[in-house]
């Protein structure tokens, strides 16, 4: 999985929900660095957290799996 691409899927998933990052880790139980990471592509969501993070965003988690979109 390319850790940029995945960061921008759940950039833009946060972003059509209108939440901010400090709300997207609030709801997940994390930091805000982290979410921050993340879209940065500067690290991977563990699959426990990807879990939770699918669930927040209202999507599947192949959704951020998924190489062609």
């Amino acid at each position: 999985m390319d850790a940029k691409k995945l960061g921008r899927k759940i950039k833009l998933a946060r972003v059509k929900l209108d939440l901010t990052q400090t709300e997207l880790a609030r709801k997940i139980g994390t930091k805000q660095k982290s979410i921050s990471r993340y879209e940065a592509g500067k690290s991977v969501p563990k699959v426990e957290t990807l879990t939770k993070l699918a669930k927040a965003l209202k999507k599947p988690a192949a959704h951020f799996l998924d190489e062609t979109a």
